[in-house]
């Protein structure tokens, strides 16, 4: 079984069709994990959640979701009515919303799962969250505040106090940006800036092939695709 992990979409479903498609992932027989922010910024963010949706639900023992800080914006919005989400993005995810979800209750019954993705999933040799964990609590009490961990806080952490907490698992996350894809044996950050703004245009979507170290890129700028291995430092 290959292990696959995709983080920080942002709505960008043609970009991980592609992606999935261009890897031969099959979710009966890999294991896929997404690492949360599937909405905002990008074109079609409900075809994205309705899509992961679906495979969790054709191979719950194969792929998993955790949830991201813009899920737990836009859970705040449903149930506070905070208006935080909608200036990240949360207007347009909600017009895209309408148009693939005509019923009303199927469409809030997406974005309430969405909302409600737990903070971390674990594996046998990874440990899986959006954007960092906190070494002070135990894994199964982690404060919701992880989800909006900035990657100096995290990568500040001593790593050993940080395997500890996993059991010795690397936590592969996403959240901040970044051009390339390192491991230091501890974390692992995977978010390339799908659909954010970068001044050398290279933001894309990627997808980690964590069996074999190597990651599919999609230069959504450019529409282009290749292939890279995980460094380490």
């Amino acid at each position: 079984m290959r292990k696959f992990f995709m983080t920080d979409i942002h709505g960008d479903l043609e970009g991980l069709k592609l992606l999935l498609k261009k890897a031969e992932v099959k979710p009966g027989r890999d294991q896929l994990v997404f690492g949360g922010d599937m909405i905002n910024r990008g074109a079609d963010s409900a075809g994205v959640v309705k899509l992961i949706r679906h495979l969790m639900e054709l191979y719950p023992e194969h792929v998993h979701a955790v949830i991201g800080n813009h899920e737990e914006m836009m859970g705040d919005y449903m149930v506070r009515g905070d208006k935080l989400w909608l200036s990240h993005g949360g207007r347009e995810t909600l017009k895209g919303f309408a148009s693939v979800f005509p019923d009303e209750d199927i469409r809030q019954e997406h974005m309430v799962w969405a909302c409600s993705l737990p903070l971390y999933y674990e594996d046998d040799e990874y440990v899986y969250t959006h954007a960092g964990l906190n070494p002070g609590q135990p894994l199964d009490q982690q404060d919701r505040d992880i989800l909006w961990m900035n990657e100096h806080d995290f990568y500040h952490q001593p790593r050993a106090e940080l395997l500890a907490l996993t059991g010795g698992k690397p936590v592969i996350h996403g959240h901040t940006p970044v051009e390339r894809i390192y491991s230091d044996g501890a974390r692992m950050n995977c978010d390339l800036g799908s659909n954010t703004y970068s001044v050398l245009d290279e933001r894309a979507l990627g997808l980690i092939n964590l069996t074999e170290m190597t990651y599919l890129v999609y230069k959504q700028a450019g529409k282009k695709l290749e292939e890279r291995r995980v460094g380490r430092y």
